[in-house]
């Protein structure tokens, strides 16, 4: 089966299991040497039905959250659109992958998953995936009373809701109660927001680059910050259960 696949998590997750991808987004990354030599067909706000017709494809793959409805109501193509809004939501979407595609590896990482949530282990904040960065403050920060606020975005200053997928795998860690978590799924803070707050930083690598801005947003904030790797944190797929599997 040629599968287009509009959506990096999967895109990733469907390589790892065989799954013949024949079309990506700009942002579908992973793994570099696997996904280099298949046809980027736009980005996951947006797609070129033109370059998608020359690949033939037998299925397309959307996620609700991470795709718009325009997207998939202008697919000329049988299409499967999944919905991973949670951590624990993630054994339920691979086994209709599995079932669409007909895979029994998706089959396989749905069983892993599940043991994984079955077994949570609350983990201390030195086993979140930090970066090393010469800007950041040191890791022991997180130890302090204050709670953490998770960046995904500057300009506006953006963090995530108690209903994303990131909070949820915080909450699967034991580590919800630090995090501060807003109703709106990506709130917009200003820094007079932020400063009522006193946080500690939690500053993200995906979507948003903080890595370059690090010092800049600490400056602007007057906050202390570390570097957080959040594509395990908000890839979800085989990403996220690496992760969670190397933390047992």
């Amino acid at each position: 089966m040629r599968v287009v696949c509009m959506v990096p998590s999967w895109t990733e997750t469907l390589l790892a299991c065989g799954v013949n991808v024949v079309g990506r987004t700009r942002y579908c990354i992973h793994p570099a040497e696997d996904v280099a030599g298949i046809a980027v067909v736009g980005g996951t706000k947006d797609v070129q039905w033109e370059k998608v017709a020359v690949l033939a494809p037998d299925l397309v793959i959307f996620d609700k959250e991470e795709n718009t409805r325009v997207m998939a109501d202008s697919c000329p193509y049988p299409y499967v659109a999944t919905h991973a809004e949670s951590v624990q939501d993630m054994p339920r979407a691979l086994r209709l992958l599995a079932q669409q595609l007909n895979n029994y590896g998706l089959i396989v990482l749905a069983a892993r998953f599940q043991t994984v949530l079955n077994n949570p282990s609350p983990i201390l904040s030195s086993s979140l995936p930090l970066l090393e960065h010469q800007d950041v403050a040191p890791s022991s920060v997180l130890a302090d009373e204050r709670p953490w606020l998770y960046l995904i975005w500057r300009k506006p200053y953006m963090s995530i809701g108690r209903h994303t997928f990131i909070y949820s795998v915080f909450a699967h860690l034991g580590l919800a109660h630090k995090l501060l978590a807003f109703e709106p799924n990506y709130p917009e803070l200003s820094a007079q927001d932020i400063a009522a707050l006193n946080p500690i930083l939690l500053c993200s690598t995906e979507p948003y680059p903080f890595a370059k801005q690090l010092a800049t947003t600490q400056q602007e904030l007057q906050q202390p910050a570390v570097l957080i790797d959040g594509e395990p944190l908000c890839w979800y797929g085989i990403r996220c259960l690496r992760f969670l599997e190397g933390l047992t």
